[in-house]
């Protein structure tokens, strides 16, 4: 609706009302390079198109550019996804949303089944990016062969090796070398939700833990057990789960991996230690889609952007 109530406002109206051409509109709002319009021809168009509401065509504008505008979020949840999990996922979708957003892109956010996902919806949308979060190594091609060659996909939190792709994490390693330094006694036990399952599988293994001491948590009512049976100190990863640990075990004991950016709810505990991550996860994915969309080879050697540590 324009300020006056009536029909959607169109380029044609913008022409009238700025005087000009259909066609110098269409290059003005579409930003088309090589067009020599004058700097007060511009700034008519644009003002006209402020005052009548104009709100562009995405499918018309995905036309013109061959672009959609369009940006995916893909989320694997386990079925039986339980309360740390998902809080886990929230800030970095919402900081992903709004950074998207300031760019100019419309996000879809979409769930899918960890273990057998569905994509018939997102394939009848023409996505620019898409975002994978906690992809399982063994169903990410099912959900990559949907995305054509040339449009950047990135997994985050996602144990993917394969060369063809591109992936965003955590370095764990780094992180609980620097919890044992800070606590200064070594680990016993290890705690990790799902999601870090693969990191779990690392750390174990780097902190030469045998597997009944590493925990991966699937429902609340392991936790208190296995802590119950320990001695020594140790490492859990996800503020969540750290905050949950608190009321079976002193938070003095475990030193927390803050992965799901949420290093505050950790204030509640006393003399708890914590490792936080830098708050750049978003901003590297971003960065990495950004370059691939220029050139599909200009990612790291490596595949992978670590997040350091602070």
């Amino acid at each position: 609706m324009n300020k006056s109530g009536g029909k959607k406002a169109t380029m044609k109206d913008i022409a009238k009302a700025a005087q000009v051409s259909v066609a110098t509109v269409s290059y003005v709002l579409n930003n088309v390079s090589g067009q020599t319009i004058p700097g007060e021809t511009r700034q008519r168009v644009l003002d006209a198109a402020s005052e009548l509401n104009y709100v562009p065509n995405l499918a018309a504008r995905s036309l013109s550019k061959r672009q959609s505008g369009l940006a995916g979020i893909l989320v694997n949840r386990q079925p039986d996804e339980q309360w740390w999990e998902r809080a886990a996922y929230t800030p970095f979708i919402d900081a992903m949303e709004r950074e998207l957003t300031s760019l100019g892109y419309h996000v879809v956010l979409s769930s899918l089944d960890a273990k057998a996902p569905n994509m018939d919806i997102i394939a009848e949308r023409k996505l620019d990016a898409v975002f994978v979060l906690g992809a399982l190594q063994d169903t990410f091609h099912q959900i990559s062969r949907h995305f054509p060659t040339g449009v950047p996909l990135v997994a985050i939190d996602s144990p993917i090796e394969d060369p063809l792709f591109y992936r965003v994490q955590y370095d764990y390693e780094r992180a609980a070398l620097a919890a044992t330094e800070q606590n200064s006694k070594p680990c016993s036990f290890l705690v990790a939700d799902r999601g870090s399952m693969d990191a779990a599988a690392q750390l174990g293994t780097l902190l030469s833990l045998p597997p009944s001491q590493v925990l991966v948590l699937e429902t609340e009512d392991q936790l208190q057990p296995f802590l119950a049976r320990q001695t020594g100190d140790g490492i859990i990863l996800n503020e969540y789960v750290g905050l949950l640990a608190s009321r079976w075990m002193n938070p003095t004991r475990y030193t927390v991996l803050c992965t799901a950016g949420t290093p505050e709810l950790l204030h509640s505990l006393p003399r708890s230690s914590s490792v936080l991550f830098e708050d750049r996860k978003h901003l590297a994915a971003l960065e990495l889609m950004q370059s691939l969309r220029n050139d599909s080879y200009s990612g790291p050697p490596d595949k992978c952007v670590l997040i350091k540590p602070r």
